[in-house]
């Protein structure tokens, strides 16, 4: 049986939790943007969903790179280009999404 060090259960709990928490923001927001009839909100609604999102999938992708560095396996699949850049998409859409509503308010 493995021994865990404080510091690699915090570091594999802040991850997890972050996942869990952003996953729930997720949903929560997806679910409130059905149900918004104004523009505006809904897409503030789909921006922070998307933005959450993607800090739940970012957590993800540390905790599993995080473990499998840990654990002694090959994390060289984590660094090739199609992982790396899925892992990021959500995020990014979200961003740029969130850039957009910053541009929309901003007075011309």
């Amino acid at each position: 049986m493995r021994t865990v060090d404080t510091g690699s259960a915090l570091a594999f709990a802040a991850d997890g939790l972050t996942a869990a928490a952003a996953g729930f923001n997720a949903a929560w927001l997806a679910a409130h943007w059905i149900g918004l009839e104004r523009r505006g909100r809904r897409l503030a609604a789909v921006t922070l969903a998307l933005v959450n999102a993607g800090i739940a999938v970012q957590a993800a992708f540390a905790q599993a790179l995080f473990s499998a560095q840990r654990l002694g396996f090959d994390v060289a699949p984590f660094y090739a280009t199609a992982p790396w850049l899925a892992s990021r998409l959500t995020l990014l859409a979200g961003t740029l999404l969130l850039s957009l509503l910053i541009l929309r308010r901003t007075p011309q």
